[in-house]
């Protein structure tokens, strides 16, 4: 069974707020920090702010950097974006614009229907995984040669109080 998450960033005059795009399949660290190392790598040029505006340019059915523009589309209104991925199929089979970024809190994270979050920070060319909860388990660097985290490159984990004066846990309505 597949991981559903998001990637995305924050926002940089509020960083509880996140700015973050739909992965619909292969959702676990391990494939997806890998992953956006590769798109960072070479779609991105090495450039953390071009590889945090290629992922939020859509909705993701998967990201896959090997994507060429000549690859397949499994569903009708997919559309294969080079060196990043394949966006997710419309509900109607057409090729149409992207939806919004979704925009939500940290903290309100457990309201999404999405196992993981992966903030990439553009400054430090670095991506933290984040629980379902919100709650941030570790940081990668993108010029990391392994998929796995070593000792120096894991973000510590910090336990946020169940209610937070910024954000208290109520559902709240996620911007999509």
């Amino acid at each position: 069974m597949s991981a559903h998450c998001y990637v995305g960033t924050t926002d940089p005059t509020n960083p509880h707020v996140v700015h973050a795009r739909f992965v619909l399949f292969d959702g676990h660290p391990a494939a997806v920090v890998p992953t956006l190392a590769r798109i960072w790598a070479h779609h991105g040029r090495r450039d953390a702010v071009a590889l945090a505006a290629a992922v939020l340019a859509h909705d993701w059915e998967y990201l896959d950097p090997g994507i060429t523009a000549a690859t397949t589309c499994a569903f009708a209104g997919q559309q294969p974006v080079p060196g990043v991925g394949m966006t997710l199929a419309t509900n109607r089979g057409v090729v149409e614009p992207a939806e919004p970024v979704s925009v939500f809190p940290l903290c309100q994270a457990t309201h999404l229907d999405a196992e993981w979050i992966y903030l990439i920070d553009p400054a430090t060319a670095t991506v933290t995984v984040h629980t379902d909860d919100g709650d941030p388990i570790a940081r990668y660097r993108l010029d990391a040669r392994t998929p796995h985290a070593t000792a120096h490159d894991r973000a510590h984990t910090t336990h946020r109080a169940s209610e937070s004066p910024r954000c208290p846990r109520s559902p709240v309505e996620v911007t999509r």
